[in-house]
């Protein structure tokens, strides 16, 4: 088992800014990272990882996959002024949260290097010219 550690990811600004996710929580057969560069709890960017094992009898049919859940949240805080009547700054809010969610279905029976051939493919389709109209244009290719 890999030992929890901080995990840095740079940004697509024009000068990219490097945000370290630090380790939050590590439930079973999961894990938590924090980018806490934002001022409040509520705008922090979240990673997850998790895995979910399978479960039951061969002879009963039951799922014989692994599922690996990669998750990555980058919440987008509403612009606020202190010009209530109160004069006091009203609570942040989330504006949007924009989610990448990545589900793996791997069948118990695969092997090391079919895992390594997923994950390489995986690497090279998300930085393929494609996706990345899909991503920045919204437009499918035809």
């Amino acid at each position: 088992m890999s030992a929890i550690a901080n995990i840095v990811l740079n940004d697509a600004q024009a000068t990219p800014v490097a945000h370290t996710f630090a380790p939050a929580k590590t439930p079973v057969d999961g894990a938590l990272w924090e980018d806490r560069s934002a001022s409040q709890y509520i705008g922090y960017n979240k990673l997850s990882m998790s895995i979910s094992r399978p479960t039951g009898a061969i002879k009963d049919g039951a799922n014989r996959n692994l599922k690996l859940n990669i998750k990555l949240e980058t919440p987008k805080l509403e612009n606020v002024t202190n010009s209530t009547v109160s004069g006091i700054a009203p609570a942040p809010t989330v504006s949007y949260r924009p989610v990448a969610e990545l589900v793996v279905t791997l069948p118990e029976r695969c092997s090391l290097q079919d895992r390594k051939d997923l994950q390489k493919y995986l690497q090279q389709l998300v930085t393929n010219s494609f996706v990345t109209s899909l991503f920045e244009n919204y437009e499918v290719a035809y």
